[in-house]
């Protein structure tokens, strides 16, 4: 779901390209979201141990909340350990915005188009779902983008993301105070879980305030926390056992599937569209924050080589698939309700494996296409805005040695890592 952040170039696009493990991490994040559609759609959910598996596969947004939160405010938390100033608000938001209108407005403009269902489409229905704010009248989501919900809440996390760092970095106060961050960190994604028990506690009918950005607060702060320790010094005692713990790749990923066995259970709440109670809907966030955390932690904390599972996960196949990863997301409902509908089968039928094997390779393909034809070539519009204003010449520092010496990691030149 998430766009890599890399193509949007500046502090930000650096940021990525330091972490190529993270790669594969989304790779497995859109893979997860088209099984889970596709489980959905065949009827594949049941009470086998593989049908509980599948239907709670939408982790993978929980996953990419995860590592939107790290990448995009991790330019933000180097800024203020390091003095510099951070990254202007309107350089920020024009990539982002670059990097993710242009894509989804064909998503969108395709599937009603194309798809049946959507013949009769208002003019209301073109706005709300152009401009990501459909989730917010409760009226129903246009065929074949119902899976859309999840860009409204991120590209609200975007819209927020510079006054909210703004905001936390003030509450840690004027010198650098990684421990002040992390405990706001954490009153703000208790924040997110009171406000899921409330709205499941008060049973809300016609609205959708479970879609909306508080409900996924937690996640959104798990990554920035991630962002945070990666900064920190080694030699407090919060960054030390955090880099302790991811530092065993092996441990951080089973913690992570312990988790999400967990989540597979009743106490994260029915696996169907049922309603769950408020306890199951604030286990189920936090069981889901786990898995995020603990999947992308050995990834951009660990002090030790990830040999050949550093390989894989940051390789070139990774590197591709991931470019594309965005445009899978975002075309691969359209894919499948098309599928469907050349078949002439009803809804909640036919084969799980043949279902989501063609509905991955045409998500891919058409998510090829796109990219190729336009979300690379928009790149050249990205330098209109500045990332950065203009910094006062000063005498360099320690603090700027160090700096320098981090970003000179990753050559001015690099190719984009993941979409």
């Amino acid at each position: 779901m998430t766009a890599s952040v890399a193509p949007d170039g500046g502090a930000v696009g650096r940021t990525e390209h330091e972490f190529p493990g993270l790669d594969g991490v989304r790779v497995l994040a859109a893979t997860a979201v088209v099984l889970t559609h596709a489980a959905f759609w065949t009827t594949a959910g049941g009470s086998t141990v593989a049908d509980r598996a599948l239907a709670r596969l939408d982790v993978g947004v929980a996953v990419f909340f995860v590592l939107s939160g790290f990448l995009l405010g991790r330019p933000f938390v180097r800024a203020a350990a390091s003095g510099r100033p951070r990254p202007r608000a309107a350089g920020y938001l024009w990539r982002r915005g670059l990097r993710i209108l242009p894509a989804y407005w064909v998503a969108v403009v395709a599937a009603l188009l194309l798809l049946p269902g959507n013949e009769e489409a208002t003019v209301g229905d073109w706005v709300r779902h152009l401009l990501l704010v459909q989730i917010y009248d409760g009226r129903p989501d246009a065929v074949g983008l119902t899976h859309l919900w999840s860009m409204c809440t991120e590209v609200s996390f975007y819209l927020l993301l510079p006054w909210l760092a703004a905001g936390l970095l003030r509450l840690a106060g004027r010198t650098w105070r990684p421990d002040r961050l992390l405990a706001a960190l954490v009153v703000l994604a208790l924040a997110g879980w009171v406000w899921v028990a409330g709205i499941w506690l008060l049973d809300l009918d016609g609205v959708t305030p479970h879609l909306w950005l508080p409900t996924h607060l937690a996640w959104f702060a798990g990554g920035m926390a991630l962002a945070v320790l990666s900064l920190g010094d080694p030699d407090r005692t919060t960054a030390r056992v955090a880099r302790d713990v991811a530092s065993s790749f092996w441990t951080c990923w089973a913690l992570a599937a312990a988790a999400f066995w967990l989540a597979c259970s009743p106490v994260a709440g029915p696996l169907g569209l049922e309603d769950p109670t408020p306890a199951q809907a604030v286990a189920k966030s936090m069981l889901y924050l786990a898995v995020g955390v603990l999947l992308v932690a050995p990834l951009v904390l660990g002090r030790r080589p990830l040999g050949a599972v550093g390989s894989v996960l940051g390789g070139r196949p990774a590197r591709v698939l991931a470019e594309l990863s965005y445009g899978l997301f975002l075309f691969h409902m359209p894919v499948l309700v098309g599928l469907y509908h050349l078949l002439g089968w009803p809804p909640f039928s036919g084969p799980f494996w043949f279902v989501a094997i063609v509905t991955w390779l045409g998500g891919t393909a058409v998510a090829g296409a796109c990219y190729l034809l336009l979300e690379k070539p928009v790149r050249r519009w990205r330098s209109l805005v500045p990332a950065q204003a203009p910094e006062p010449a000063r005498r360099a520092g320690p603090a700027d040695d160090a700096g320098a010496q981090t970003e000179s990691t990753t050559p001015a030149n690099a190719v984009s890592t993941s979409s």
